[in-house]
């Protein structure tokens, strides 16, 4: 007597089963793989024009000498306003230049300090072992004057460009803040001279004045 077959109960018996009876189901996953196989060559090509450890390492760096210039230039256009004030009183022609030249050497200063931060990153996250190399490769980039003949390792390449950007941001910010500085200059020194041309003018018309 020949015996009754059973139908499959594994794995693969069931999966068949349920695609036989679930065919627009089973389209519409197909779809969807095939849809995120056609979006992952796009994201390759993102990765590789910009590598992931490139992106974060640069990006975190750049937020970070951002806000470093940004509390350096509060620091100093609030001094240089409350000394601006006092100049004013003193209606001096030549004390708002050595202002101006003190704001531009502390702008240099902090331009300095964000390279050094940037050859501190450089140092410690192991991609140059020099200090004097990083510091080169970072005043060169961040400048955006040119690499020099360093370049950081394989697979960092990118960064370099991020670290030309962070000074883009920043020397700008730095001049757009320094005309406005010069033209605070500027008005505090013609005020001043008014006030010196109409004194003189003043002591002018006092001697002609006839005496009783």
């Amino acid at each position: 007597m020949a015996k009754a077959q059973v139908p499959p109960t594994d794995a693969t018996g069931l999966n068949v089963e349920a695609l036989s009876r679930a065919p627009g189901y089973a389209q519409d996953e197909l779809d969807k793989v095939e849809s995120l196989s056609a979006d992952l060559p796009f994201i390759e090509h993102m990765t590789q024009v910009m590598p992931v450890p490139d992106f974060v390492f640069g990006g975190g760096m750049l937020l970070l000498i951002v806000l470093v210039h940004a509390a350096g230039m509060r620091l100093l256009t609030d001094r240089f306003e409350s000394r601006l004030q006092s100049l004013s009183a003193l209606k001096s022609t030549w004390r708002p230049d050595m202002l101006l030249g003190a704001v531009v050497l502390l702008m240099l200063l902090l331009h300095l300090f964000e390279i050094w931060v940037w050859s501190a990153a450089l140092v410690y996250s192991g991609l140059v072992a020099d200090w004097r190399a990083a510091g080169f490769f970072a005043a060169n980039t961040y400048t955006t004057v040119g690499y020099g003949n360093f370049v950081l390792p394989d697979g960092w390449h990118m960064l370099a460009p991020i670290i030309a950007m962070s000074g883009l941001f920043t020397f700008g910010w730095t001049g757009s803040v320094l005309v406005e500085i010069v033209r605070r200059c500027q008005e505090v020194k013609m005020s001043a001279v008014k006030a010196k041309l109409a004194k003189a003018r003043q002591m002018s018309h006092g001697d002609k004045d006839p005496k009783p």
